[in-house]
């Protein structure tokens, strides 16, 4: 087999089977090639991703790459992480570290999903190897294999709900599996920050048999990531007047404050009783951090499974199977507990300051040297096969069915929750029963585990079944090639159970079961008007394609969305490509129905600075909601320039309408409240008291929090949490890539690319009344400029790379006055041994591969934002955009068998 180059790449010959060897020297994330695609595998059937005709490249769309060579030089361990090093790709939503935006509230298992150009984290469409996969009803973490199992990655940035359905609104990412392999391939790699207080280990083995027309392939990892708290970094903090920031110190501190006739004591470190209440000064408080011990990555460990097989039983039939198993568990730690909680006089323990003469006050108090931190753990499990048949037909047409079983088991659990009403403790005369918020510890033991047994446990459950069945082959010819014609059905049905146990330790889980059903039809042709046949000046390639599907749901209804594409090649070596389509999404199971149906306190970011604001937001379902719709183009070029300079461009343009948004994670929403005026999401003073106690009537229950004072009638500030269709977005932008290879006599081979994303125009009306408001570049925003620049260098036994990721700064716009963050370079430095022929190693050095990689070279902080800590990240820092771990060290080996 031999790979031709495409972009960046550099030509490799090696048998049909055999195991790849030799390091290759491919740029990072480069346009597939039609013909490298067309020849990797005898027994492979080649559909490149953005099309379900065999043997072309998607007309119009380009596809982005990345193959076994650039995800074994990645420094990433687990698929989304390789993922997230595209420009494309924004850190917005569906985040292990950040779940403060649209769609975040929602993980509350700390996955990861695809963003791709920020336009949302449900938008992304993930497949394995052409097929749908099952989830845990909101999204798909792509980690669900192992990088070893892995042939490559294929990402169309373009809308593709014509050719995919649902969810293919900004793009598709489709993640191939391994059938190459042939022999054993085992991996080992070990990373450690340089603090050690993070660390992470990557273990894992391949084993792969290719025979004549037919291969199987198996392959296991085991990744393991530590936490990294927060404790450890010193720019997470809400003491920020260090960095010119603002002071969001709270007052719910241990030992706590005395509020008594609106006056303020602090409870000394030491604390205090009726005797020492002297030492209790009016006016003053203790200030703390608010999360303190809050993790700002959980830990995480992963194992996973996948398979292939492939036989050809004749010339005529074919068999195959895929198949996968993933089980990711993690621990979260949270910050721990707080409230203002309403002393009376009866209590066991009180102290009445001097000069007070009421019967009850409210002490600001945190539970950190109490109770517990209600720590989230659990597991994300899922599985999935996929067997299939194919039948070659007269006329090179095929016949392809398969049929695609997998079941999703999702699982979060917190089981130190704080009683919703403490006033039997905080009221007791009984020393047995009070609690002590002065400071001595006198509480029970057996009061303290009454108050924090307090569970939630909320499983997911969905089972999947998918039916496809697709028939393509030639038409008739053209002088310019021949017409092909795919012709498909897909079924999905899907089983969904949304649990819930919240309350009481003997609280039992209760299921709510929701059924779907997709059935669609599509249909796409490709015309080839000038090609090889017919060539002529500026008409050396000309194709069209077409492609329509319509999709029919039993419970939000139908729609047909088509999509045009062209590719004009005027002369060798530039191609000219446009597409244009219609995509939509259909609200999810858990959107419609809500995860749960509560209120949540929480404090939100004070646009004015200072202390954070106490406000409630609900969740709940809303069966209203309704599909998202966008209309999508884009044209660019793709020029090689000579055999070693590849430079592509694509403009695109998406409109979205009838977004399904939800704000309930959204701390620093309060920094918009102008653009909410009039939809109800945002309700303060009596309107927010008064909702508040229209919902607990009816029955919705305070889930997280304490009202001011223990009474809903304080309540200053509510938020409408629901998922609605509210957004209207309008993105425009520019991809880039430019690739340059510099063969030299004696000094080896140096690569060098650029790639990256511009965006000229991201403008989001908050409803469909609202004025569309230019959101670029703003804080929790798609960014204007992202970019990667890297050099690679080969020699003989060597490779090294020096690889510099750019996010540009942007306005936070959280704070009044909006203040300016700084851009972000980490530099990353990688150096390969791999010796050709075994080296000094003989025979034990032939297949090896040995890494040493320095993640952020100089241990370049964050820059700074000036942002109060949230429970769900950021503060201080940008969990979005940046990483905290800082300088990380890994070595690594591979040994090929």
């Amino acid at each position: 087999m031999k790979l031709i180059s495409g972009i960046g790449t550099f030509k490799l010959v090696c048998m049909v089977g055999t195991s790849l060897t030799a390091l290759a020297v491919p740029s990072y994330g480069q346009e597939q090639n039609q013909e490298e695609a067309a020849e990797i595998v005898q027994f492979e059937e080649i559909v490149v991703t953005g099309t379900r005709v065999r043997g072309v490249a998607p007309v119009g769309s380009q596809v982005t790459t990345l193959g076994r060579e650039e995800m074994e030089l990645s420094g990433a361990v687990t698929v989304d992480k390789m993922l997230k090093e595209l420009p494309q790709v924004y850190n917005l939503g569906v985040s292990e570290s950040s779940r403060g935006q649209s769609g975040g509230n929602g993980n509350i298992v700390f996955g990861n999903s695809v963003n791709l150009r920020g336009i949302g984290p449900y938008a992304t469409l993930v497949l394995i190897d052409g097929h749908r996969v099952v989830n845990n009803s909101r999204s798909i973490d792509p980690s669900v294999l192992p990088t070893l199992g892995i042939e490559r990655i294929e990402v169309v940035a373009d809308g593709a709900s014509a050719i995919y359905g649902s969810d293919a609104v900004a793009g598709v990412v489709n993640i191939i599996p391994r059938r190459q392999l042939d022999g054993f391939e085992v991996l080992g790699r070990y990373g450690m920050s340089d603090d050690g207080d993070f660390d992470e280990y990557q273990l894992g083995a391949a084993f792969g048999k290719v025979w004549d027309g037919g291969q199987f392939m198996i392959a296991y990892e085991h990744v393991y990531r530590s936490n990294l708290s927060g404790d450890d970094r010193d720019f997470f903090t809400s003491d920020q007047t260090a960095s010119g920031g603002n002071d969001y110190r709270v007052n719910r501190c241990s030992p706590g404050n005395i509020i008594a006739d609106g006056v303020s004591y602090a409870i000394p470190g030491s604390g205090v009783t009726q005797a020492t209440a002297g030492e209790l000064v009016a006016g003053t408080s203790n200030l703390c951090d608010s999360n303190i011990g809050q993790d700002l990555i959980p830990e995480q460990e992963y194992d996973s499974f996948n398979a292939t097989f492939t036989h050809e039983i004749n010339d005529t039939i074919a068999i195959f199977a895929d198949g996968f198993f993933s089980k990711r568990d993690f621990v979260r730690k949270s910050p721990y507990g707080t409230a203002t909680l309403t002393i009376p006089e009866t209590n066991a323990f009180f102290v009445r300051p001097v000069g007070f003469a009421g019967d009850s006050y409210t002490v600001a108090y945190s539970f950190k040297d109490d109770l517990p931190s209600d720590d989230a753990s659990g597991y994300a499990k899922n599985w999935q096969i996929t067997p299939g048949l194919r039948i070659s037909l007269p006329h090179d047409w095929r016949f392809e069915g398969a049929v695609s079983y997998g079941e999703n088991r999702d699982l979060s659990s917190q089981v130190n929750g704080l009683q919703r009403n403490l006033t039997s403790y905080l009221a007791s005369s009984d020393p047995n029963v009070a609690f002590d918020p002065y400071g001595l510890g006198r509480t029970s033991a057996a009061t303290l585990a009454e108050m924090a047994n307090q569970i939630f446990i909320a499983p997911t459950t969905m089972d999947f079944i998918g039916y496809e069945a697709n028939l393509d082959g030639v038409l008739f010819s053209l002088p310019g090639g021949d017409v092909n014609l795919a012709l498909g059905y897909e079924g999905q049905e899907m089983d969904v159970g949304l649990g819930l146990a919240r309350g009481n330790p003997d609280t039992e889980v209760s299921f709510r079961d929701f059924t779907r059903r997709v059935d669609s039809l599509y249909a796409e042709m490709v015309i080839p008007l000038f090609g090889e046949g017919n060539a002529r000046d500026g008409l050396k390639e000309l194709t069209v394609n077409m492609a329509v599907r319509h999709d029919s749901y039993d419970d939000v209804g139908k729609t047909t969305n088509p999509k045009f594409g062209i590719n004009w090649m005027p002369v060798d070596g530039l191609k000219v490509r446009a597409s244009y389509g219609t995509s939509f999404r259909a609200p999810l199971i858990s959107q419609v129905y809500g995860n749960s149906n509560a209120l949540f306190g929480q404090n939100y970011q004070n646009p004015d600075g200072g202390t954070p604001i106490l406000g409630f937001a609900q969740s709940g379902p809303n069966l209203d909601l309704g599909p998202e719709t966008a209309t999508t183009w884009s044209v660019g070029a793709d020029w090689d320039v000579n055999d070693n300079f590849n430079i592509s461009l694509t403009y695109f343009d998406v409109e979205y309408e009838n977004q399904v948004e939800t704000y309930l994670a959204d701390l620093a929403i309060l920094t918009r409240e102008d653009q909410f005026a009039g939809s109800g999401i945002i309700l303060r003073g009596d309107e927010a008291a008064a909702r508040v106690i229209d919902l607990l009537n009816q029955g919705v229950p305070l889930a997280r929090g304490a009202f001011p004072g223990g009474d809903p009638a304080n309540v200053e500030l509510y938020v409408d949490g629901r998922n609605n269709n509210l957004g209207r977005s309008i993105t425009r932008g520019i991809d880039f890539n430019a690739s340059y290879a510099l063969p030299t006599e004696n000094s080896g081979t140096f690569l060098f690319n650029l790639s990256g994303t511009y965006l000229t125009t991201y403008k989001v009306a908050i409803n469909s009344t609202a004025d569309l408001v230019d959101f670029r570049n703003t804080i929790f925003q798609p960014l204007t400029f992202k970019a990667r620049a890297s050099i690679l260098w080969e020699m003989e036994d060597y490779s090294a790379r020096i690889l510099a990721n750019y996010v540009g700064g942007y306005d936070n716009t959280a704070v009044t006055p909006t203040e300016d963050v700084d851009a972000y370079t980490p530099i990353d430095l990688t150096f390969v041994w791999h010796p050709q022929d075994g080296g000094f190693l003989g025979k034990a050095g032939e297949g090896l591969s040995v890494t040493f990689e320095v993640q952020n070279v100089f241990d370049e902080d964050p820059p700074y934002v000036n942002l109060a800590p949230s429970v769900n990240g950021s503060g201080g820092y940008d969990a979005t955009t940046t990483n905290p771990v800082g300088r990380l060290f890994a070595i690594s080996a591979r040994k090929k068998f």
